[in-house]
């Protein structure tokens, strides 16, 4: 009879191609007193969970995934993690949408038409998810996400193996560094997604190197995780991008932080008015619709409140167990 050293529920989803883990049962509770303590201790304790559940054999190079937590703060109704195959994360768009979507159609919260409302408590502040809800189903999600800004404009980096280049740093529950694809001799296309992630891990390290960030409001945000290539949209999209982060990830989708980050950065810069659609399309052209919602100030920056609207769909439910005999048992990656 087999006995297993640990044994952990998930319910699986995409959003626009983008995988979701959302962690159920099977974890110890986790310490802190905020979710932003929660999230250092995951960082610093949680490595084998997430590498078991993340990394194969179990998951893949662009697994993604959430736990979710009771809430620290009483005008939130959960509290919520993410993480991917190198780091736990501070917030993501696609998982909040993948995430209220399964919460909904599972029964676990409590459906309501025309829409469900629930809170999430993240390491980035707190985010409220609406999901679309008519005749019992979930037809799409949207969420209100923490105020996203521009943090830096038109910075010169010099990345070894790829040259110079020109990049804004944004803010949109995570820190990006945004660079035109063009400037790297690619394009967002799927016969270009190797190149993009080895060039964008590039540009991430060399980043965080020469720009250190610091998010006024939040002391635990201080660097930059992801790389948002862009370029132009066709077919009423506005832009299309390929977002780089983890060890090497690409995201399926338009990335929801990315999004909004990108949006923050239009914005300030004057291209991206307060109240207009905005169509962001993935290297799959799958599409999230983004729209500026108000103005704000985060420390000394003009920020702004973003929405992001998409659409997520359950793909499987699992019970991840580990055999204590078994040598790759805590999980491994090739990339």
């Amino acid at each position: 009879m087999a006995v297993f050293s640990k044994m952990i529920q998930t319910v699986d989803s995409h959003t626009a191609g983008e995988p979701t883990r959302l962690i159920l049962a099977g974890l110890p509770p986790i310490p802190g007193q905020t979710i932003a303590e929660k999230w250092a201790y995951a960082r610093q304790h949680l490595g084998g969970v997430r590498r078991l559940l993340m990394c194969e054999p179990r998951g893949h190079a662009d697994m993604f995934g959430a736990l979710l937590l009771p809430p620290c703060r009483p005008d939130t109704d959960f509290g919520l993690l993410f993480c991917d195959t190198a780091d736990w994360l501070s917030m993501c768009g696609h998982g909040t949408i993948g995430t209220a979507t399964a919460l909904v159609q599972l029964g676990m919260v409590e459906a309501r038409e025309p829409e469900t409302v629930i809170r999430f408590d993240t390491a980035a502040g707190v985010v409220e998810a609406h999901v679309e809800v008519e005749d019992g189903r979930v037809w799409g999600a949207w969420f209100q996400n923490v105020p996203s800004f521009l943090y830096a404009h038109d910075l010169r980096l010099e990345v070894a193996e790829v040259g110079t280049i020109t990049l804004d740093i944004a803010f949109g529950g995570n820190f990006f560094a945004v660079v035109p694809v063009e400037q790297v001799g690619l394009r967002v296309e799927p016969q270009y997604a190797r190149r993009l992630s080895d060039v964008g891990m590039k540009i991430l390290a060399a980043v965080n190197e020469a720009f250190p960030v610091q998010h006024p409001t939040q002391p635990h945000i201080r660097s930059i995780g992801l790389v948002e290539f862009t370029q132009p949209g066709e077919n009423g999209a506005d832009y299309r991008n390929a977002v780089i982060f983890g060890a090497g990830n690409l995201d399926r989708s338009p990335c929801g932080t990315g999004t909004c980050a990108r949006m923050a950065e239009l914005y300030a810069l004057g291209r991206l008015a307060l109240g207009r659609p905005f169509i962001h399309e993935s290297i799959l052209g799958t599409r999230f619709e983004g729209m500026l919602v108000g103005e704000t100030k985060v420390g000394p920056f003009d920020a702004v409140i973003p929405r992001i609207k998409g659409s997520a769909y359950i793909t499987g439910f699992h019970t991840f167990v580990v055999d204590p005999e078994d040598p790759l048992g805590e999980g491994f990656l090739l990339t």
